[in-house]
């Protein structure tokens, strides 16, 4: 796979009250952005420990191929065979743990990862596509295993602080 595309964009995480959180897209993402009182991004992401939430892979995977297709008014099943055929990667359906090597380029502590039901934790903001105001079928799809299978071991550190090397590490082993 050819991860280029998300891993040379900016890096930016978002400072909420005394919490800095590094947001990844289709695990509140917006909501984390629009609650932000500060952005920091790139070198500027100088901070012991950030705060990431992760979201049960196969439902982020299926919510992100329907976003990208929605997006890109393209149809599901025609995103998903460009996917399983590894012609199609975006940010809306790449694996977390290739978010978490975005962020190890600019930051070299600790993360601590909360599963995305705390997100009420985070913001009391709700945005996104899939709000409960804004209730639209998503088509249920397969996994493609190289987008799931490594971000099913993030979620043996949830509620968890760990340095992201070592954390990057465990998930590439």
């Amino acid at each position: 796979m050819d991860w280029n595309k998300i891993l040379s964009s900016n890096c930016a995480v978002y400072k909420i009250g005394s919490r800095v959180v590094y947001p990844i897209f289709r695990c509140g993402f917006t909501s984390i952005r629009d609650s932000a009182d500060k952005k920091y991004v790139n070198s500027k992401i100088k901070f012991k420990n950030i705060d990431v939430l992760i979201r049960d892979p196969g439902d982020r995977f299926m919510s992100g191929v329907n976003e990208y297709a929605r997006q890109n008014k393209v149809d599901v099943e025609d995103t998903w065979n460009l996917i399983a055929e590894n012609k199609l990667v975006d940010k809306h359906f790449a694996p977390q743990y290739v978010w978490l090597m975005h962020l190890y380029k600019f930051h070299k502590g600790k993360v601590t990862l909360y599963p995305f039901t705390d997100i009420k934790k985070f913001t009391k903001l709700h945005k996104g596509r899939w709000s409960r105001k804004s209730k639209e079928e998503k088509m249920p799809l397969a996994q493609v295993e190289e987008f799931v299978e490594k971000d099913f071991t993030l979620l043996d550190h949830l509620n968890k602080t760990i340095e992201l090397d070592k954390l990057l590490k465990y998930v590439l082993s």
